[in-house]
């Protein structure tokens, strides 16, 4: 049966639907198959790693010190280990990338060069710190999620996460282009300068907000169970977040309100964006919740839910290492998962039973 000519339908009955043995694409030893349990693994680490990374801060000086000390070991027992993930997943995806002479030497190059770069960086430097050449940095890191929403965008079941690498991608250089700006205005004391940079921020924040939307339609078009549950919960715990570090000034507050306010109340950056400081806070926790959320669902292709949870977790910030890592390996497992053709397959007839389902 030729490929072009198939039709997506679910295996309850119909005739000429495809079985799992006469999919089209690549064999069962396809890198997206053979590391299902990486790529799943990997989702789940980075989600948990973020948020404890996200609440570390925001523990010390309102928790007592053995509070503190076990959340410094847990945020650094899970920086560590995802980044042995990370660092797996890209020398792996890069091999994949140069093995496969399907894409052009422009679209394999920022994907597969972004991966050594950031991993010296992450090597050079501490696993959460900012290092010294945030440039380069997050330049590498935007020119693999262009070129992975590049190649993610051709076909249907990538598309998604092609627009979310896209997203994220001009966050990333919006908000490096708004801290640049504000660094030389504050040098030359131009107040249009820094109004300029305040712009490129508040770009920034809608960049973020675009790609966590999408994100978070695609969670919600997984099921009416988890998909759906996912979301609401998801959502539902970023808002009350958002409430605890607006609550969390006042000398009244709980413990929680004072921990997030700690943690989250300069999110926004510097430079502020113009009127978007409470949606810049929200984005933060959102991001790493909606990408927990997407971890954990079942029944769903792990590259999908991985190169969406890795973006979520990398948030448009390519300013920090492991972020930068989450971006590059989230670029290269999307343009891999757009050319396997079993996958593809696979997303669609799930699709169509799920729509059948409900």
């Amino acid at each position: 049966m030729n490929p072009a000519d198939a039709t997506p339908v679910d295996s309850a009955g119909e005739q000429g639907a495809p079985s799992a043995a006469s999919l089209p694409g690549p064999g069962a030893q396809s890198p997206t198959r053979s590391t299902a349990w990486l790529l799943r693994s990997a989702a789940a680490v980075a989600a948990l790693a973020g948020i404890v990374a996200m609440l570390a801060p925001g523990v010390r000086g309102n928790a007592s010190e053995a509070v503190v000390d076990a959340t410094d070991r847990a945020s650094n027992a899970l920086a560590y280990f995802l980044a042995l993930h990370m660092v797996a997943m890209v020398a792996y995806g890069a091999f994949c990338l140069l093995r496969d002479n399907t894409l052009p030497a422009w679209v394999r190059t920022p994907l597969v060069g972004g991966g050594p770069i950031v991993v010296m960086a992450l090597v050079l430097g501490a696993l959460r710190d900012r290092l010294g050449f945030p440039v380069v940095l997050s330049a590498t890191a935007a020119c693999a999620a262009l070129a992975g929403a590049a190649v993610a965008a051709r076909v249907p079941h990538t598309r998604a996460a092609a627009g979310v690498l896209l997203s994220f991608a001009f966050a990333s250089i919006a908000r490096l282009a708004a801290w640049e700006l504000a660094a030389r205005a504050g040098d030359a004391a131009s107040v249009q300068m820094f109004a300029v940079s305040r712009g490129l921020a508040t770009a920034g924040v809608l960049f973020d907000a675009s790609a966590q939307l999408v994100a978070v339609t695609w969670l919600g078009t997984r099921s009416r169970g988890p998909g759906q549950l996912g979301t609401v919960a998801a959502l539902g715990c970023a808002f009350a977040v958002t409430l605890g570090v607006a609550h969390g000034v006042h000398s009244g507050a709980a413990l929680w309100q004072a921990i997030a306010h700690t943690a989250l109340a300069d999110a926004a950056g510097i430079p502020q964006p113009y009127g978007l400081d409470a949606l810049a806070i929200f984005l933060v926790p959102a991001a790493l919740l909606v990408a927990l959320a997407v971890a954990l669902q079942p029944k769903q292709e792990p590259v999908l839910l991985s190169v969406m949870a890795l973006a979520l977790v990398s948030r448009g910030a390519f300013d920090a290492p492991l972020r930068a890592l989450c971006a590059v390996a989230a670029a290269q497992w999307a343009a891999l998962a757009s050319l396997d053709g079993r996958a593809m397959w696979r997303t669609l007839l799930a699709e169509r039973a799920q729509r059948q389902n409900d």
